[in-house]
């Protein structure tokens, strides 16, 4: 992936994009700026400008009237890297993105509804087991 000295942010940022994907997808499909939706999601799996892109995506969000654009865009528990396992030194398997592009990583004791797949590739996060 190309580094648009951000400092990981872009990388961080991709993770929460792809596991809000349901709902950034719902605000933009249908609306007037369908068009400008899918031609960012068509860049950022394509690796083009992430920075460029997101900040077109943020605004995109807030003229969807989520007010703070991809700000608004929270992640739950047990998502967006590898959670804190307190009094384990290696822990459970944990699945990753299958590219390595973002830090999002999904256990399997996480809701049922907590996305298992990586919507930027359209493929199923990858299993890693932390220590082996």
């Amino acid at each position: 992936m190309p580094d648009h000295g951000d400092g990981g942010r872009s990388q961080d940022l991709l993770g929460r994009i792809c596991e809000r994907f349901e709902e950034i997808q719902a605000v933009i499909a249908d609306g007037p700026d369908a068009a400008e939706g899918k031609r960012i999601l068509k860049g950022l799996r394509a690796g083009e400008n992430v920075a460029r892109l997101e900040e077109e995506l943020d605004r995109l969000l807030r003229r969807g009237q989520i007010q703070s654009g991809l700000a608004g865009i929270t992640r739950g528990a047990g998502i967006g890297g590898l959670p804190g396992l307190a009094g384990h030194p290696v822990g459970p398997e944990v699945l990753v993105c299958p590219r390595g592009r973002c830090p999002r990583a999904v256990l399997p004791s996480d809701p049922a509804g907590v996305p298992r797949e990586c919507w930027l590739h359209g493929e199923p996060m990858r299993p890693v087991r932390p220590g082996a």
